[in-house]
């Protein structure tokens, strides 16, 4: 069901696909569907939580190897890269940016928590030492300023040359976990 609704809401986007398209394209009903996800803002949560999950585990990945400053400049400039290699998120920033904004402020900001919580587990298995709020206060950050890159690419910083957003990332961001 998440794959059939992830194939959806990539081609034709969250706003324009409805239940029955996710239903159809799963080859189930669509009572089943509802049983599992009573609206289209569940079935968007649970995507979208999964989706971000796989995202973030990619970075934790990467920032294993590598010390905090080195781990949050690679980690930066990866999780830009991947927000145009991901087809839900890059049809998400062309064609429905506000929805970012919709996930990322809703339940209180809960979505930048989790996320930024994430970031931290990334920095913290990377060797990060800083005690944990300001860990989470700093992780919190990264995600804001990735959020507005995102949702307004055309800046001082260019977005699509990794160079460029790992030389941002080391003379700018980097020295918040130092």
């Amino acid at each position: 069901m998440l794959d059939a609704a992830r194939d959806e809401f990539e081609r034709y986007g969250i706003r324009r696909t409805n239940m029955d398209d996710v239903a159809k394209r799963a080859g189930i009903s669509r009572s089943t569907l509802y049983r599992k996800f009573p609206n289209k803002d569940a079935l968007v949560e649970v995507l979208v939580l999964r989706e971000a999950g796989l995202f973030f585990d990619q970075l934790d990945a990467l920032a294993r190897d590598l010390d905090p400053p080195r781990a949050l400049i690679e980690c930066f400039a990866r999780g830009i890269a991947l927000t145009r290699e991901i087809p839900l998120l890059g049809r998400i920033l062309e064609s429905e940016p506000e929805m970012l904004v919709e996930v990322t402020t809703s339940t209180e900001g809960a979505p930048i928590a989790v996320a930024a919580a994430r970031v931290a587990a990334a920095l913290r298995h990377s060797g990060a030492t800083m005690p944990e709020d300001d860990l989470l206060a700093v992780s919190e950050i990264l995600i804001r300023i990735s959020m507005s890159l995102l949702l307004h690419p055309h800046g001082r910083l260019d977005t699509t040359d990794p160079d460029a957003v790992r030389r941002y990332a080391e003379r700018y961001l980097a020295r918040l976990v130092w």
